[in-house]
């Protein structure tokens, strides 16, 4: 694992001890090997885009939530509110970006998001026509 990849799961684990702690429910880590995959993009990149760092172009940005999104959602680290955790760290990312979205819609769509139907390419191209 990389220093930004350990960085990662450190805050990924930090987002999940304080969404529970402030709406309840089990923190903690319920399967590292998932939680290491989340930040462990192909060709041993890493999600950049939680750092701070300035991508050249939206199409990383979407690809790299994509990504996020479905191994968060269909890997299940945490314990708990990791539906919540893949949304708080959307949010996050796109106000950053200076992106306009509607948090309803984002809402709704990583709680009904299923795994077995969309992978992280659905949830890329979702992301791109819905966060401009």
């Amino acid at each position: 694992m990389t220093d930004d990849q350990k960085i990662q799961i450190k805050e990924l684990c930090y987002v999940n001890w304080l969404i529970t702690k402030k709406f309840g429910g089990d923190a903690g880590v319920r399967d590292l090997k998932s939680l290491k995959n989340i930040v462990s993009l192909p060709g041993g990149g890493s999600l950049t885009c939680f750092q701070g760092e300035r991508l050249s172009n939206r199409k990383d940005l979407y690809s790299q939530l994509g990504w996020f999104t479905y191994y968060i959602v269909d890997g299940e680290p945490f314990n708990g509110k990791n539906r919540t955790v893949a949304l708080m760290m959307l949010i996050w990312v796109l106000k950053f970006y200076r992106l306009e979205f509607e948090v309803e819609n984002m809402a709704d769509f990583v709680n009904t998001l299923d795994t077995l139907k969309q992978g992280n390419s659905d949830i890329s191209l979702w992301l791109s026509n819905n966060c401009r």
